[in-house]
């Protein structure tokens, strides 16, 4: 249920940055971080991929986004787990959902992902699976 609670509230926020009267902006947590992508597993119902980045604030993080398809294939939903060491001494953790969609080669996700420090983010991730890159793009909203 929290779930799809989430996907609801993303598929909200997307909704209203179309409107003129109703434009969301959002404050960029970080610069863009350079995703490599890790490894991709392919399944009948689902994909995973695997990833791994170096960020401007949560240091070396690791990524796993479980891709359930739509019926046509080129989109769907999807869960997210992630680890992250700032430095050290300080390991955090993150969890999320989302929604994606293929163009081209190309995969753009979106998401909403609870941090175990507390803050809540809106990532705006594009994947290329071909040359094995993304990009990732942390919005604060909390």
């Amino acid at each position: 249920m929290q779930k799809l609670i989430l996907l609801f509230s993303i598929l909200m926020f997307s909704s209203l940055s179309l409107a003129d009267h109703h434009a969301l902006s959002f404050e960029a947590r970080q610069p863009t971080a350079e995703l490599e992508l890790t490894s991709i597993t392919v399944g009948d119902d689902f994909s995973i991929i695997n990833a791994e980045a170096q960020t401007g604030i949560y240091g070396r993080v690791y990524m796993t986004f479980t891709l359930a398809y739509n019926a046509a294939g080129d989109g769907g939903t999807y869960t997210f787990e992630g680890r992250a060491y700032v430095d050290e001494e300080t390991a955090i953790s993150g969890t999320g959902v989302g929604v994606w969609n293929r163009d081209g080669v190309k995969l753009a996700l979106d998401q909403l992902i609870n941090v175990s420090d507390g803050t809540i983010n809106f990532d705006r991730i594009i994947l290329d699976p071909l040359n094995r890159t993304g990009s990732l793009d942390v919005y604060a909203l909390k």
